[in-house]
């Protein structure tokens, strides 16, 4: 009596190195398809910061500038990487840069600033004032950089007792 043998299913073991192989490779590519999607969104949300920040203090420092007293070396006094100032309620307003801080009378009002200048120009709106009586424009350069993501922002402005 010959005895018949059945095959018995499985997978070999070529056909499991085979498998092994294709999930490596497919996992790899999709490793690192993750990888740059988090990488875009780290930069992302970086640019946001620093775009917020610079805007933010930009609009501060605007807003508190169209209010300066006058035109006057008492309330108005002129420097490239500061500015003091007298508002209309007789307080007095010192923008600084402390490192990369932009500091409001000492408190810091926004982070990662890595430039700040102002200029000051006459009425032809081209001429570089020389003395506080002299400025009828104001103008403002930010820089931003937060993680390795820049952001600047300019601004002019006539302030409106000028």
């Amino acid at each position: 009596m010959a005895t018949v043998k059945q095959r018995q299913g499985g997978f070999s073991l070529i056909e499991l190195v085979l498998v092994i192989i294709i999930l490596s490779i497919i996992a790899a590519v999709g490793s690192q398809m993750l990888g740059n999607g988090f990488n875009a969104y780290f930069t992302g949300r970086d640019i946001i910061n620093a775009e917020w920040q610079g805007r933010y203090a930009m609009q501060r420092i605007m807003r508190e500038l169209r209010h300066v007293r006058s035109a006057t070396a008492g309330d108005l006094v002129m420097a490239t990487n500061q500015i003091t100032f007298t508002d209309n309620n007789a307080n007095v307003i010192t923008y600084a840069r402390a490192g990369t801080i932009l500091t409001r009378n000492g408190t810091a009002l926004a982070d990662g600033v890595t430039g700040l200048t102002f200029h000051y120009i006459q009425s032809d709106g081209i001429t570089t004032a020389a003395v506080a009586s002299d400025v009828s424009y104001i103008s403002i350069n930010l820089d931003v950089s937060l993680n390795g993501s820049n952001y600047s922002l300019r601004n002019t402005l006539h302030p409106r007792a000028f």
